[in-house]
């Protein structure tokens, strides 16, 4: 089924009503700055996903509703896990993209990237190549730095966040469509594809897609 905004957000209220005022106020904002509902449909209906970094699981409550799908909710920082909603298609595990075993009709990285320093980032892409199943997708979402008004408004804006421990780690690098499309070509995923989803937000988004063979 489609979701359009304000049913997506009684679907936020209901699932997040019951957290502490701070983090239902971190949630909305995310919300509301990150076009979550331009990127359901590259989540085929009815996958398995794991969203690795998944957060509060806003983007994992969206895809089970939206798309019909079973999703993992991988993140490490237990503030946010020890508070985690319950829900028939969506889990929550605590901890590191090293911890999940198996493999995914889908793995999800929606603004994650830039939390991983730059040298380690083809090691990371080649384990998620391993937890993608054969024919399954790798979805990325991240910030496109070539637009530089937008991108350092949004580096200003995390920098905030992590001052005040909204958000665990300090690194902020975001990489070009370049460098990413090359990583993931060196970490075997293929038929890669892109497209900005940016517009009307102040961030310059940027979603990516590829396929494992």
């Amino acid at each position: 089924m489609s979701l359009g905004y304000i049913r997506a957000l009684r679907v936020l209220h209901q699932t997040f009503h019951h957290h502490p005022p701070a983090q239902r106020l971190h949630i909305l904002g995310r919300f509301l700055s990150a076009p979550f509902l331009r990127s359901l449909d590259a989540i085929p209906r009815g996958s398995r996903v794991l969203d690795i970094g998944a957060g509060h699981g806003t983007y994992a409550r969206l895809i089970a509703e939206a798309r019909d799908a079973r999703v993992i909710g991988l993140e490490p920082d237990v503030r946010k896990t020890l508070f985690a909603y319950k829900h028939p298609r969506v889990r929550f595990v605590a901890g590191f993209d090293d911890c999940i075993r198996g493999t995914f009709d889908v793995v999800v990285l929606y603004d994650v990237l830039y939390r991983i320093p730059p040298a380690d980032r083809l090691a990371f892409f080649e384990r998620i190549h391993q937890r993608v199943k054969p024919g399954g997708f790798f979805v990325l979402k991240d910030i496109d730095p070539s637009q530089r008004l937008k991108y350092h408004w949004n580096k200003l804006q995390e920098t905030v966040a992590d001052k005040i421990g909204l958000s665990l780690g300090a690194q902020f690098e975001s990489d070009s469509i370049g460098e990413i499309s090359d990583r993931m070509t060196k970490a075997g995923f293929t038929g890669l594809s892109w497209k900005r989803i940016g517009f009307g937000y102040p961030h310059a988004h940027i979603l990516y897609m590829a396929r494992r063979p």
